[in-house]
C-alpha cells in the first residue's frame, strides 16, 4: 500500500515551509528526523508512486492556494484550524474572515468531504482578576453555520492538555495564569457545542479527551482516518491504528516535520509544538 504523509503535527507546513515541501517533493524524497531520537534518520520516498495522500494541518492556506495545481498527483486532506480571534493565546494568527475565505475556497477546489475544521483547542485562562477563554458559544454558532453552509460536517476539538512546557512558558508572567474546569463544567460545553453544531449538520468530534466522548454527541476523532482516506480515495492506505499520544485515534502516517528544523513561527501561548 502507499503511504500517508502527515504535514504536519508538528509546525505549519502550509503557511510557512511550503515551498520547501515543494522542493523536496521535486528532490523525490525527504529525511525525517525522530524527534525523540534525533541521530535515528529516515528516508521518506515523496514520489507519486509511493504517497497515496498527504494531509494538511494549517491555519493559513493562503501560501498553499497560490501553489495547489504543484500538488495535482496527489489526493489531499486538509486540517483547517479556525478558532476566535485571541490575541492572548494566538498573538499572530490570521483574522477569522480572512481564514473563512479560504475555507471557501478549498472547498471549491477539493470539496467538503476533504475537509476537517478544526476548533482547538478550548483554553480556559485569567489576567489579573479577569477570567477568559478563546471559546464563546455565539462565535462557535456563526463558525458552524458558515461550516455547514459549505458542507463540512466535521468539527475537531479538545481541551488544553496541560504539558509541563506551557506551565513553564508562563511563569515569569504573574498577572496570567490557565484555568483548570472540573469534568462537569467541560461536559457542560461540549454538550452547548454540540446541540448548536447540530443545527447546522456539523458533527463534534473530541481529539484525545477520553472524558469527552461521554458527552452525548461528542464522536472519537481520528485525525489520520485510514478508514475515512480509503473511503475518498482510489488507492488504498492502510488502516492500522498507530497513536502518537494516549488515546489518539489516528491510522499510519509518515509525519515529515521537525520541531528545530522547520520550526513553527506561530506564537501560540498553548502549544506542546513551540520550543
Amino acid at each position: 500500500m502507499k503511504e500517508v504523509i502527515s504535514a504536519s503535527r508538528r509546525t505549519d507546513i502550509p503557511a510557512f515551509y511550503l515551498k520547501w515541501f515543494m522542493e523536496h517533493i521535486q528532490k523525490g524524497f525527504i529525511e525525517v528526523t525522530n524527534p525523540f531520537n534525533r541521530a535515528q534518520v529516515r528516508k521518506v520516498d515523496l514520489s507519486p508512486r509511493k504517497v497515496a495522500w498527504i494531509v494538511f494541518w494549517s491555519r493559513n492556506y493562503g501560501p498553499f492556494l497560490k501553489h495547489y495545481r504543484f500538488f495535482d498527483y496527489y489526493q489531499l486532506f486538509f486540517h483547517f484550524t479556525i478558532n476566535p480571534a485571541d490575541r492572548w493565546l494566538e498573538p499572530d494568527m490570521i483574522p477569522p474572515q480572512v481564514a473563512f475565505k479560504q475555507l471557501e475556497k478549498l472547498v471549491e477546489i477539493y470539496g467538503p468531504d476533504r475537509i476537517t475544521w478544526r476548533y482547538d483547542p478550548l483554553v480556559f485562562y485569567q489576567v489579573g482578576e479577569e477570567v477568559r477563554s478563546n471559546h464563546n458559544i455565539n462565535v462557535f454558532r456563526e463558525y458552524a453555520r458558515i461550516a455547514g453552509h459549505l458542507g463540512i460536517t466535521r468539527c475537531y476539538t479538545s481541551i488544553m492538555h496541560p504539558y509541563a512546557k506551557i506551565y513553564k512558558r508562563i511563569k515569569d508572567r504573574p498577572d496570567f495564569r490557565f484555568r483548570e474546569l472540573s469534568e462537569e463544567q467541560k461536559k457542560a460545553i461540549l454538550q452547548e457545542m454540540v446541540e448548536v453544531a447540530s443545527l447546522y449538520g456539523v458533527f463534534v468530534y473530541s481529539c484525545s479527551n477520553p472524558d469527552l466522548l461521554k458527552v452525548e454527541g461528542v464522536r472519537p476523532a481520528h485525525c489520520i482516518d485510514g478508514r475515512l482516506l480509503n473511503r475518498l480515495g482510489v488507492e488504498r492506505v492502510t488502516e492500522r491504528q498507530h497513536h502518537t499520544r494516549p488515546y489518539c485515534g489516528c491510522t499510519f502516517s509518515v509525519d515529515i516535520g521537525d520541531y528545530l528544523r522547520t520550526p513553527c513561527k506561530y506564537h501560540c501561548l498553548y502549544c506542546y509544538a513551540r520550543q
